[in-house]
């Protein structure tokens, strides 16, 4: 069985990708990416996972194997943040928040600088026992993001009940947002509630130098995407 072998030996690795803060010119965290010989497109080994209810066994296996590369290579002894992805239904398993702590603990990574960030291809059954789960999270110091925000039709609820610590605003605002009254309107609005909530507003997919610029110019603070930096293995700190 391909998937049960893929995941019994860990046959994947990461890449790490740059966020920054476009304001003041500096690096605030990385997002890690799940990448395998295997599987061309990673969401696939998540799909046939997911089909063999081995999901919560693969997304935490990724976890672990991430946040070890993410420590082996000497960043946990450092300031930034690391983006974890990560599947509702895997937060919402038992084991997982003795899980994340005890990771943290066996690599030394302080639990501010873990995002776990909440993938939307997967629906949250249970909205409100969701938050609380949430919540015991949060208090023991890990901080949550809401990804591909403006893609979903559940995004405004989840915004709004969750209380993330990141937006994270989907690549479609990116591209050519300089040519959009449209999109410039929405990313304002939410940039404003992000505000009056203390949210941090992240926009994804900057591509172009263009995109870069208008970004900085329209006055939003972090930014990720190719013209920040490609996704990459990690180089070992001195």
């Amino acid at each position: 069985m391909l998937i049960d072998h893929f995941i019994r030996e860990e046959q994947f690795y990461h890449h790490f990708q740059p966020i920054y803060d476009i304001e003041n010119w500096y690096l605030i965290g990385r997002e890690v990416l799940l990448r395998s010989n295997e599987f061309s497109n990673p969401e696939i080994p998540f799909c046939l996972a997911k089909q063999k209810e081995k999901l919560y066994e693969l997304d935490s296996r990724s976890i672990h194997k991430a946040i070890s590369t993410y420590h082996m290579a000497g960043y946990s002894k450092r300031e930034g943040k690391l983006f974890v992805n990560v599947y509702p239904s895997t937060i919402s398993n038992g084991d997982f928040p003795s899980f994340i702590i005890n990771i943290m603990n066996e690599f030394n990574v302080s639990r501010h600088q873990i995002v776990l960030e909440l993938t939307e291809t997967e629906k949250i059954k249970d909205l409100k026992q969701f938050q609380k789960i949430i919540n015991l999270l949060r208090k023991s110091g890990i901080l949550i993001a809401l990804d591909d925000i403006g893609k979903g039709i559940e995004d405004t609820q989840r915004i709004i009940e969750l209380n993330p610590d990141f937006i994270k605003l989907d690549k479609y605002f990116a591209h050519d947002l300089y040519m959009s009254k449209k999109k410039q309107d929405f990313v304002r609005f939410l940039q404003n509630y992000c505000d009056a909530y203390k949210t941090y507003l992240i926009l994804e997919g900057i591509e172009t130098p263009v995109d870069l610029a208008f970004a900085k110019s329209f006055g939003i603070k972090y930014g990720q995407g190719y013209a920040l930096g490609k996704p990459d293995v990690l180089e070992k700190t001195v």
